[in-house]
């Protein structure tokens, strides 16, 4: 006889394992390694990076060139994504005013629609209210194993982000590699009857630092290969706003000569091989399970990027809307889509999660700005004139990272590796700044501070800021009112509950003895 708490547990997963009948909506898998840019993989044209998990999923799939975040900072980025609002909407500005369990967000709505949401990696994105009425299961795996700092504290160097590298393998799951972990339990979970449709959920390390990777990914590259093949991006570029001299100073770097800063990207390019190549255990496993194979979608992408030593630069910057922040990778493998297309038309990075419930079928009710990809998914090129948007900065007490109560302990504590952004946050300010982007123009204004403008067509790199040059004065009007407009349409929205307009029961009534 079946023991009666085993037979309740099976007889559970029969009931979480069924789909009713005729139900063929997708099952979605995104894998979301943290801090990776799209200008460090294969696919997106690096030139000696190898990627090839990611390069092969774009060949049998979608890549978006152009894909931007809201915001190049983890949580406010994430929330806008689940969200489909900009960050200005509800004030998801900063690290630790995330979701809360009152707004609507894309997961939700599956979950409700009974998608089973399973979620491994960190989270940055759901209340703790929010988290349950959004994510079915969810585990804490992340991580990639970097090592030591090299570099004692009190010297130059310390707060560079540098590790010296792990002695254990990609593949070693005995603790460090809690990305790799992830996978492993995601495989397993499809290889044991899952409950369907499910979308799982892979918000990972990545890239993010420190610079340091696992044995066989920490030298894999070298400072010579980015010398020569793939130099960086010059540091003390004239017109630049001050963070990009103020991180420098800040965190000790400027007796650094560039092979150091080489070496940094070097490892950050490690890690992106690493990522790939957990990326590629991701998909042979789904694909050697074909029942699920043929009916699940893959998506890949990131929530912003990394200066990873470009400019003598190292991690992000809460104002920073250079295209190596809000530029990051966008591939799509879908049932029935398009296979080896290329958009390199402009989207947004909540464009993706909205587009998941419109490939579920399911109807969205709350006020949102994303667009489906759907039909790029299917091969449609796209629309070349649309104009997308990130912000950064900040400008209350508050909104500062060192003066939000959850954040004092990081930022008050001279050991940690992010002291000297807190310090340099306070002492130089962090304005706010909203971008416009185009497929041949960015405008970055800042209110307070060095505002930018870039000619794409001849600037790809962002080293010519001509937002002062009379030649650009026409197009740098026309954004900035663009930006006007865009502030105007989305700075709130109303909210899906009504309420009734007639008084509530009194709690009490008067009466004269």
């Amino acid at each position: 006889m079946v023991p009666v708490v085993l037979l309740t547990v099976l007889l559970a997963r029969e009931v979480l394992s069924a789909r009713a009948p005729g139900d063929t909506r997708p099952n979605f898998v995104i894998f979301l390694p943290d801090e990776t840019r799209a200008e460090s993989i294969g696919a997106y044209g690096h030139p000696f990076v190898r990627t090839p998990n990611l390069d092969a999923l774009a060949a049998n799939g979608t890549l978006f060139t152009d894909a931007h975040v809201l915001r190049a900072q983890c949580a406010p980025s994430r929330c806008a994504m689940i969200t489909g609002r900009y960050m200005h909407v509800l004030g998801h500005r900063t690290q630790t005013h995330l979701v809360r369990e009152y707004e609507p967000n894309f997961f939700r709505y599956l979950k409700d629609a009974g998608y089973y949401v399973s979620w491994h990696g960190k989270n940055d994105m759901f209340s703790q209210a929010a988290f349950p009425l959004s994510v079915s299961n969810w585990t804490n795996d992340i991580g990639v194993a970097s090592g030591q700092n090299p570099y004692p504290f009190g010297t130059p160097g310390y707060y560079s982000f540098l590790a010296t590298g792990s002695n254990m393998s990609g593949n070693d799951t005995q603790g460090g590699n809690g990305d790799y972990e992830a996978v492993l339990k995601t495989l397993q979970f499809m290889a044991d009857d899952p409950p369907e449709p499910f979308l799982v959920f892979l918000p990972g390390a990545g890239s993010h630092p420190p610079y340091g990777a696992p044995k066989e990914y920490q030298n894999m590259y070298s400072a010579e290969q980015v010398s020569d093949i793939a130099p960086l991006r010059p540091p003390h570029v004239p017109n630049k706003p001050r963070y990009h001299e103020g991180i420098i100073t800040s965190r000790h770097l400027e007796s650094f000569n560039q092979t150091f800063f080489e070496k940094i990207n070097a490892i950050y390019l490690g890690r992106v091989s690493y990522l790939d190549w957990i990326l590629g255990e991701l998909v042979s496993g789904i694909d050697a399970l074909p029942a699920i194979s043929q009916n699940t979608a893959i998506f890949v992408t990131s929530d912003h990027g990394d200066f990873a030593g470009d400019y003598n630069l190292v991690e992000k910057w809460c104002t920073g809307l250079d295209d190596i922040m809000t530029r990051v990778p966008l591939i799509a493998r879908v049932p029935g889509g398009s296979r080896g297309h290329v958009v390199n038309a402009p989207v947004q990075s909540f464009d993706l999660f909205y587009t998941l419930t419109v490939m579920a079928k399911v109807n969205v009710s709350h006020i949102h700005f994303a667009k489906s990809l759907l039909p790029e998914l299917m091969g449609d090129a796209g629309d070349m004139n649309r104009t997308v948007y990130s912000e950064g900065g900040y400008q209350y007490f508050r909104e500062f990272e060192p003066n939000d109560p959850e954040q004092k302990k990081i930022y008050s504590n001279p050991r940690n590796l992010y002291y000297p952004r807190g310090q340099e946050e306070l002492t130089e300010g962090c304005p706010r700044a909203i971008m416009a982007k185009t497929a041949t123009h960015k405008l970055v204004y800042r209110p307070e501070g060095v505002s930018e403008m870039y000619d794409l067509a001849t600037d790809k790199r962002e080293l010519n800021n001509v937002y002062s040059n009379p030649k650009y004065q026409e197009i740098q009007k026309k954004m900035k009112m663009d930006l006007l407009s865009m502030m105007l349409r989305t700075a709130d929205v109303t909210p899906v509950l009504e309420d009734p307009r007639d008084l509530p029961p009194s709690p009490r009534t008067f009466q004269k003895d």
